[in-house]
């Protein structure tokens, strides 16, 4: 009779536990590099937050003992393509940590298993922490190089420029107020003189036009005088060319023979007997 009431309640443990969930399940590889804290054997696995399975093994890589091989027991009849993606998800800040599966497209290619594993791989993406702590050290590593020997050096001597600056924004407010006071005056005198100095290139600009039709106007007057003065003046110096060739001629006539001042070029009249 005991017995029978042991394996009564045996049978009954089963079927509370397996009994009612008769799902198939296929299994699949997740690598992590980074810590899996919180995660244990029959943790959650939800895919966009929906339960579609449960964490079957987790060990070190063997290959590499800076990752985590997660295998994952996924209900066979949710679809798992190229385009999902393995994460850390933490419920809170105490609460339990399971294995999160979302996907980054809208791919509809079903994962496929690879030669040197057993099962499919789904690629993994740090969690919210893991990006969380890699972002500080990014920042802590900045701040390091930000604040080397160097750069402190720049940094101090930059202060104390901005320390005597400072100082003499202070020394001189007085007279920086009074600068500014006048500055409005200032403007409107620029704006007078810049008004002033188009209305003169205003002026300019015109006078050089009337002198640019003046020029026009003088070189046809000289064009003109030309014209009418130039003939005469070659008639009269050809006139005066004669004249030179002439009295050249004289004077050679007078040196070959003085006597023609007396009685001329004509050759004299024949006496008797001559």
């Amino acid at each position: 009779m005991v017995l029978l009431l042991v394996a009564g309640l045996l049978t009954a443990g089963l079927w509370l536990s397996i009994g009612f969930d008769q799902k198939t399940y296929k299994q699949y590889l997740v690598y992590m590099n980074e810590p899996v804290s919180g995660l244990s054997d029959k943790s959650l696995v939800k895919y966009n937050g929906v339960k579609v399975g449960y964490v079957d093994r987790i060990q070190l890589n063997p290959s590499n003992p800076e990752q985590v091989r997660l295998v994952l027991n996924v209900d066979a009849a949710i679809h798992i393509t190229t385009g999902v993606r393995a994460s850390l998800v933490s419920q809170g800040i105490t609460g339990a940590t399971y294995m999160g599966l979302s996907s980054i497209s809208s791919s509809t290619t079903p994962i496929q298993p690879t030669p040197s594993e057993p099962y499919p791989v789904i690629p993994s993406q740090p969690s919210f922490l893991g990006q969380l702590q890699k972002n500080v050290g990014d920042i802590t590593d900045a701040i390091k190089q930000v604040l080397d020997t160097k750069n402190a050096a720049s940094i101090k001597k930059t202060l104390l420029n901005l320390q005597k600056i400072t100082g003499v924004i202070a020394a001189n407010q007085d007279s920086i107020h009074t600068s500014l006071q006048e500055l409005p005056k200032v403007l409107v005198d620029l704006q007078t003189a810049i008004r002033q100095f188009n209305l003169m290139a205003t002026d300019m600009s015109e006078a050089g036009v009337q002198v640019s039709g003046t020029m026009k106007a003088a070189k046809k007057g000289i064009n003109q005088l030309s014209q009418q003065a130039i003939p005469p003046t070659v008639l009269l110096l050809r006139r005066l060319d004669l004249i030179a060739t002439n009295l050249e001629k004289v004077s050679a006539s007078m040196r070959q023979n003085p006597s023609v001042i007396l009685r001329g070029t004509a050759s004299p009249t024949l006496g008797p007997g001559e």
